[in-house]
């Protein structure tokens, strides 16, 4: 068994939205100064690698802690898509046979050395985050911030209102173009449009 931790790190230096604050973890005690060690957190819900819960856009679908496990855990398929330098259409994604309900997205986003936000990031058509959505999908993985760029918010419309769970920020170089476990578990935070999460490929 071989597992893969496709999650960012999480720490002062992780990029986020442009318009978000930075993740502080601030050292309140420290040994030998004081008898522990403890930190404060101090992030967003949408820093380093988390779900968006479809609560985000809309007030009456689930918040981050009523998303399924079901959805979370699972059969998912990585989709290699590093051949795309800008936007991902539609006949990009009929190249490859997708067969699972878990889709994970691997662009060339995830070989970002990540200093500092890349706006012409790879992003998702609206006419490929519908074909995606019409193939039945219930959760979209995807290497960067976001799936669009500039704020917009068309594309996670578009799985959101049918509740299909994104998860953002992964780090996928080291999976290749196959169909593993996902293990996702988010924060247990409750009544919020996101969540922190850690997720795993195992490849049995």
């Amino acid at each position: 068994m071989k597992i893969i931790d496709i999650s960012m790190e999480l720490n002062e230096k992780t990029i986020v939205w442009v318009d978000d604050n930075q993740p502080k973890l601030m050292p309140l005690a420290r040994i030998p100064e004081a008898p522990v060690n403890f930190t404060w957190l101090d992030f967003g819900a949408h820093a380093g690698t988390h779900i968006d819960a479809p609560y985000y856009l809309f007030n009456d679908k689930w918040k981050s802690d009523e998303v399924p496990f079901d959805i979370l855990i699972g059969e998912s398929q990585v989709i290699d898509l590093t051949d795309v330098d800008n936007i991902i259409e539609v006949n990009d994604l009929k190249k490859h046979n997708i067969t699972s309900d878990r889709v994970l997205l691997k662009t060339k986003n995830s070989y970002d050395v990540m200093e500092k936000y890349n706006p012409t990031h790879v992003a998702l058509s609206i006419e490929a985050a519908k074909f995606l959505r019409d193939l039945g999908i219930k959760l979209i993985g995807f290497d960067y911030q976001s799936f669009e760029r500039n704020g917009n918010t068309e594309v996670h419309r578009i799985f959101m209102e049918q509740n299909i769970i994104a998860l953002d920020n992964l780090r996928l170089k080291d999976a290749l173009e196959r169909t593993y476990k996902l293990i996702c578990l988010p924060i247990k935070v409750t009544g919020i449009d996101a969540a922190p999460s850690r997720a795993i490929l195992i490849e049995e």
